[in-house]
C-alpha cells in the first residue's frame, strides 16, 4: 500500500536523518514507518503505540506494504518496551507534558539515540526548556499548518552546545529561536495572528499592570521579526 503524509508527518519525515533505524513513538496507523521504510530512507523501524486498537491497526497497513520484516511493531507506553537501540526517535501528535514524560521515563534511551524529532501539540515552551535542561541541542525547527492548525516540529541531539535555546531568552524558548532565525512562512503567518492577539488582550486590560507591560514587550518583539525592525 502507498500512503500519503499530512504537512506534519512529511515534515517529521524530511527531518529523520537518512539510514537511521527509527522509533515512531505514537505510531498510530504506522504511515510515517510505513513511509519511512518504503522509501529506502530508514532500513528498520520499531513502530510503538500504548495501546492494542492503533497498533493493531497498524500492524494491518503494515502487512498491506508488505514490510513486516523491517516494520516492527511495539506494545510500550512510550520507549519503556523498546528493547533495541534506534538512530531516531519520532514522537508526533502528543501533548507536550506527555512528550516530556515519554522521554523523561526513558531518558537513559532517549540520550542513546542520535537525534529525537517531536512536535507537541500543546506547552511547546515547556518542552524546550525541559529539553535544554536535561542537555539536548537544538539541530532544526520547522514549523507547519495542517489541516488549518498550527504546527512545531524540532530535531534534538544528545549533548551539543545549549546557546541556542537562550539567544532570545524566554520569547525564543516560546517561539523557537531555530523559527526565529529562519522566518519560513508558516511561522511568520502565526506570528501575525499572535500579534493580533495579544493586541486584543492588551486593549482588553484596563490600566497598566506588570501583565500588561509583559504582552507590549511581546508584541514589540513580535513586531520586530515581521518587519525587520530588531528581534
Amino acid at each position: 500500500m502507498s500512503v500519503k503524509l499530512s504537512e506534519r508527518l512529511s515534515a517529521a519525515y524530511d527531518m529523520v536523518t537518512e539510514g537511521s533505524v527509527v522509533a515512531d513513538v505514537g505510531c498510530d496507523h504506522a504511515f510515517l514507518s510505513i513511509a519511512l521504510v518504503s522509501s529506502g530512507k530508514s532500513p528498520e523501524v520499531f513502530a510503538c503505540d500504548v495501546n492494542e486498537g492503533p497498533l493493531e491497526k497498524a500492524r494491518e497497513n503494515i502487512t498491506a506494504s508488505g514490510l513486516g520484516a523491517q516494520i516492527h511493531t511495539v506494545l510500550s507506553d512510550g520507549l519503556v518496551g523498546l528493547k533495541e537501540p534506534v538512530d531516531s526517535v519520532v514522537i508526533c501528535g502528543m501533548g507536550g507534558s506527555l512528550v516530556i514524560s515519554i522521554i523523561e521515563k526513558s531518558i537513559e534511551k532517549a540520550r542513546q539515540a542520535k537525534e529525537l524529532i517531536l512536535s507537541p501539540q500543546s506547552d511547546v515552551f515547556k518542552v524546550r526548556c525541559f529539553l535544554r535542561d536535561s542537555g539536548f541541542s537544538l539541530v532544526e525547527e520547522k514549523a507547519v499548518t495542517d489541516a488549518g492548525k498550527y504546527y512545531v516540529l524540532m530535531k534534538v541531539r544528545p549533548g551539543g552546545s545549549l546557546t541556542l535555546w537562550d539567544k532570545y531568552g524566554d520569547f525564543g524558548l516560546k517561539y523557537g529561536p531555530y523559527l526565529i532565525e529562519k522566518k519560513d512562512a508558516a511561522f511568520m503567518e502565526h506570528l501575525k495572528k499572535r500579534q493580533s492577539i495579544i493586541k486584543g488582550i492588551i486593549t482588553g486590560i484596563p490600566g497598566e499592570s506588570e501583565r500588561k507591560e509583559d504582552l507590549k514587550k511581546e508584541a514589540d518583539l513580535i513586531a520586530g521579526i515581521l518587519y525587520h525592525t530588531g528581534g
